[in-house]
């Protein structure tokens, strides 16, 4: 109840986390003993948690307990938290064993797990398991399967970039370069220097064409990602238009996870509340509010950004504001964050007395400087591009070669 209740608010920044006794009820419980990834419609095994050997990477699962897949995917849509009536994110949020919890929490708490199967050659197969099927023989098991060989391979693999939040990669002998930017959750000064380090890079190398990789940026700062917009600018640009609160009670702010300042001196970061909102002042926990002003190693080439249903927070924040301010041609899938504005992190955690169920909502709300979009609406592309599953395993670069043949046309 509290799930559903909580994703009809429609804000990514909303949600809630499981009661007392959860980590030992999911370790007690019969899960379905397959990792999944949702594309365009379709369930994809990625890991199997079996002993069996004739399921593997790619094959699409159809049915689970003669339930289709599809209406599975469209009824736990009811309880996962999203900006607006995004649907790409949603898909995101469930490939992995999150599905398989929420199944369990939100479909049914079966003893066995009945499934149809179809191969990559068309063969179907149907299996059914109710022994060691628990969240701790599901992994143990993914791990000792031979079939997984791949999958693990990969995820290493991963787990290796993830380390390097910010790179550069150059192709054409640095005419053209591929800008990935993972988070923008990061120390403020590292990610300033390097930031501009790339771009003094880029005039040194007079690169024409930049593509920016926020497919797997999850957020973070918006004060950086503001950054990061002003070295695209030929004239000074608002990133933010104004962020506000409802409600300047004290008794909420002790509640909050508001800076300490914010608690004890609240009148240094917001102005008193009228006509129902309390505006944000420009400090040093808001720079994202400053009127951006153009960098003197500003990019002039052609510059695309790719986005995804993971790219959301500050992420979708730059590509609404690139989008808006047409200093960017958006590729790939609409992202998770609003195009217009919506909450933050800065908001109540709120225990409910029996079930221990904490209930995250914002406090904080931002309106970009954005204009001409859907607020109920993630930042849509320019040009759709939703990669393969072999693309996506394939270290997820065939999007890179779509932009150049945009490029050539």
């Amino acid at each position: 109840k509290i799930a559903y209740l909580i994703a009809e608010v429609r804000c990514e920044h909303t949600y809630c986390n499981y009661g007392d006794g959860f980590g030992k009820l999911i370790n007690d419980v019969k899960l379905l003993p397959l990792q999944l990834y949702f594309l365009s419609g379709k369930a994809y095994i990625l890991v199997n948690g079996t002993k069996e050997k004739d399921i593997e990477l790619g094959d699409e699962l159809l049915t689970i307990n003669n339930y289709p897949v599809d209406s599975i995917r469209k009824v736990l849509y009811q309880y996962i938290p999203s900006d607006g009536y995004m649907l790409t994110s949603k898909d995101k949020q469930m490939s992995g064993m999150q599905f398989n919890i929420w199944y369990y929490l939100f479909i049914e708490q079966p003893g066995s797990y009945e499934v149809t199967i179809r191969k990559k050659n068309g063969q179907l197969l149907h299996k059914r398991w109710n022994k060691n099927i628990s969240l701790k023989n599901i992994n143990s098991l993914a791990v000792k399967n031979p079939v997984n060989k791949r999958i693990l391979e990969i995820d290493q693999q991963r787990k290796k970039i993830r380390k390097e939040p910010l790179a550069l990669e150059w192709l054409e002998g640095g005419r053209t370069v591929v800008m990935t930017v993972q988070t923008f959750s990061m120390d403020k000064e590292k990610f300033l220097s390097t930031v501009n380090s790339f771009f003094d890079s880029l005039a040194q190398k007079n690169t024409k064409l930049l593509m920016i990789d926020v497919s797997y940026n999850g957020g973070g700062e918006e004060e950086l990602a503001a950054a990061l917009v002003s070295y695209f600018i030929e004239q000074p640009t608002r990133f933010m238009e104004r962020e506000y609160l409802i409600t300047d009670s004290d008794a909420h702010l002790a509640l909050s996870n508001a800076p300490a300042e914010a608690k004890t001196d609240k009148y240094a970061v917001i102005e008193p509340l009228q006509n129902g909102y309390s505006e944000v002042k420009i400090t040093p926990y808001s720079q994202e509010l400053k009127i951006l002003q153009p960098r003197a190693n500003r990019f002039t080439g052609k510059v695309y950004v790719h986005v995804s249903g993971i790219t959301s927070s500050a992420a979708s924040t730059f590509a609404a504001v690139m989008k808006s301010n047409r200093l960017a041609t958006i590729t790939g899938e609409e992202t998770a964050g609003s195009f217009s504005g919506g909450g933050t992190v800065i908001g109540l955690d709120l225990v409910l007395p029996h079930s221990k169920i904490t209930a995250h909502t914002s406090m904080v709300y931002q309106v970009f400087a954005t204009k001409n979009g859907d607020g109920n609406k993630g930042v849509l592309p320019d040009h759709p591009y939703t990669p393969s599953l072999d693309e996506l395993l394939d270290g997820d670069k065939g999007w890179r070669e779509y932009i150049l043949k945009l490029e050539k046309q």
